[in-house]
């Protein structure tokens, strides 16, 4: 090879179209959390009934917020994915990541 990395361009599209079906995976496992419409009354009346569902609510929404994270990290990684496999001007390496602009102003 000359120092240039090849790119696979339909398998980078491929990647792509995968790591899109993941988000949307994810999503719907977020909608499923933020959907919850557990009460603290569904634990019955035992005196730990409140700080039960307090803590199970904030646990919820804890990983609701880390969901969300994984699925906009998705979304983004989904998008360079996709956009690196329609560049074909320069070398795949340049295209894919920038790394020509690296370091520059």
């Amino acid at each position: 090879m000359d120092g240039k990395l090849q790119m696979d361009h339909d398998a980078m599209r491929a990647a792509a179209d995968e790591v899109k079906n993941l988000a949307v995976a994810v999503q719907s496992v977020q909608s499923y959390i933020t959907d919850n419409d557990l009460k603290q009354e569904h634990l019955g009346g035992h005196f730990t009934a409140p700080a039960a569902y307090q803590s199970f609510n904030a646990a919820l929404q804890g990983l609701s917020a880390s969901v969300g994270k994984a699925y906009a990290f998705l979304n983004e990684a989904a998008a360079k994915l996709e956009q690196s496999s329609q560049m074909t001007d320069a070398t795949d390496v340049n295209n894919a990541w920038g790394l020509n602009k690296a370091g520059g102003r």
